[in-house]
């Protein structure tokens, strides 16, 4: 199925990481996103769940949103320096323990679709802190306080299932995707103006939860 490639993915992330070959890592994830994105209707459409009752489609999911979200994305800080030395592991394990229980709950979403905790978008994250060129507690704290709010009620917008701002919410993701991309085949280059508009796209997501956080309760 398309969930289970997200793995095939992972495996290539990884090995780009290991390799030291940033640019590649971030293609893979990009990749591993866009299956994530569609396997779902295409899983309906085919009709997976009567034809193949044997595999559980949301398990697969997890498993491999486990990788593609959470594990690549914390060796990519490791591998690339992009935390502060004699704190790399340390942060970088904080998150991934974080990110587990996160994954585990049982109240991930509020009755209006907002997550409950950051949803583990750690493949969009990280690699915006690389190409914005964060420096080494910028980015240190950025991934610390985004674990501390996992077991949390505070809110983050699903960009599809919640309806308020939708159309601009999903724009501004759609962006963020593209930006990534741009600058992912300008590196080593960095570009101003693209870095000031890559980091906007973050800052309004998490500015709608802290807007609905503060706005409304459960």
């Amino acid at each position: 199925s398309f969930t289970a490639l997200g793995a095939v993915c992972g495996m290539f992330g990884l090995i780009a990481v290991a390799d030291g070959h940033a640019r590649e890592a971030i293609v893979w994830l990009a990749v591993a996103m866009v299956l994530d994105g569609v396997d779902g209707p295409v899983a309906r459409a085919w009709s997976v769940r009567e034809n193949v009752p044997r595999i559980d489609g949301y398990t697969l999911d997890l498993i491999v949103d486990f990788v593609t979200c959470i594990v690549i994305p914390v060796l990519f800080l490791h591998r690339f320096g992009m935390l502060p030395a004699g704190a790399s592991l340390t942060i970088g394990a904080f998150v991934l323990f974080m990110s587990a229980l996160w994954m585990s709950r049982t109240d991930q979403m509020t009755d209006d679709h907002w997550f409950r905790g950051f949803p583990c978008e750690w493949n969009m994250i990280v690699p915006t802190l690389l190409l914005i060129n964060a420096g080494k507690w910028f980015s240190a704290v950025a991934c610390i306080l985004l674990a501390l709010t996992q077991l949390t009620n505070w809110k983050f917008v699903h960009p599809m299932q919640v309806r308020r701002f939708r159309p601009i919410t999903v724009g501004v993701t759609a962006a963020w995707m593209a930006l990534i991309l741009v600058m992912t085949a300008n590196l080593p280059h960095h570009h101003g103006a693209l870095q000031v508009l890559l980091l906007l796209c973050p800052v309004y997501i998490v500015g709608l939860g802290v807007w609905r956080t503060l706005s409304r309760r459960g």
